[in-house]
């Protein structure tokens, strides 16, 4: 590994936002992998695979006189999209409810010959959904059903090269704020699903990556932007005439923010004609 050390005195504005200087570096010739930028409060080190040629060393050095030191300001609003679970964090991140009870039911008009059916819900205030009911019909049987939480929702941009195999991504600062262990991070599409990644093992906020349960199977560029994903039911197969109750014996509840949609996916297997109802019961 080869570190350079540069003064911030260096940087014309005497300042370095790592983000954006990882992205200039990433955008010029450079041929030798980055492995980190770290900053202290005299001077930034920054790490790459093996040393640089001559050119290269010029080429650094011209990103470094000429970085701004700038936040990155992403096109697209990234949604503040953290799902709370515990009271105490809903207290301290402002996103508390009137603990006034309500429930109503989401329904799903599947027609005959429907194979895949999806549809959104979401609320114009925070919730803290509490329990979800499902009754299953004779016609339901074969059958199967996932909901998710905030899917495909921007939160975040990826800040270094992201490989086919790889099974660690590095992100930026608001990705690490919204994401949780076993969510699913994938890249953002604009009205649609998104493309799934993977699901998240760990959470490295010392080097800003996140740990994936499997390798990628796409490659990414950095300022790729990211979305997130927490699937409540990843698949429910119905195998016989029942109620099926979820979260009735759990005493927390999950906290979904204002305008964050709940999706049911629903597969008509059979493909005969039916109406699905999830009864929920939240605070509002």
């Amino acid at each position: 590994m080869a570190v350079y050390t540069y003064n911030l005195l260096d940087f014309p504005n005497g300042k370095v936002n790592s983000d954006r200087l990882s992205q200039e570096i990433h955008a010029s010739e450079i041929t030798i992998s980055l492995t980190s930028i770290d900053t202290n409060s005299s001077g930034v080190m920054i790490s790459f695979k093996t040393d640089l040629s001559a050119g290269e060393k010029t080429i650094l050095d011209a990103i470094v006189a000429n970085h701004s030191g700038e936040d990155i300001i992403a096109p697209n609003p990234i949604i503040k999209a953290e799902i709370l679970t515990e009271a105490v964090h809903w207290v301290e991140s402002g996103q508390t409810t009137q603990a006034l009870f309500a429930a109503e039911s989401l329904i799903l008009d599947i027609s005959a010959g429907d194979v895949n059916v999806a549809k959104s819900f979401s609320w114009p205030y925070n919730i803290s959904v509490k329990s979800a009911t499902i009754y299953i019909t004779e016609d339901m049987i074969g059958d199967e059903l996932l909901v998710h939480e905030a899917p495909n929702t921007l939160i975040g941009y990826l800040t270094q090269p992201f490989s086919v195999g790889d099974t660690s991504i590095y992100v930026s600062d608001t990705v690490l704020e919204n994401i949780r262990k076993a969510y699913y991070i994938g890249v953002y599409v604009p009205g649609d699903e998104g493309i799934e990644i993977s699901q998240v093992l760990e959470i490295d906020l010392k080097e800003k990556c996140l740990k994936l349960r499997t390798p990628s199977a796409v490659s990414l560029p950095p300022g790729t932007y990211l979305a997130m994903c927490s699937k409540l039911i990843p698949n429910l197969l119905f195998t016989c005439t029942q109620k099926v109750e979820i979260g009735k014996t759990i005493p927390t509840a999950s906290r979904l923010p204002a305008n964050i949609p709940i999706r049911a996916y629903y597969k008509n297997n059979n493909g005969k004609a039916k109406k699905l109802s999830i009864f929920v019961e939240y605070l509002y």
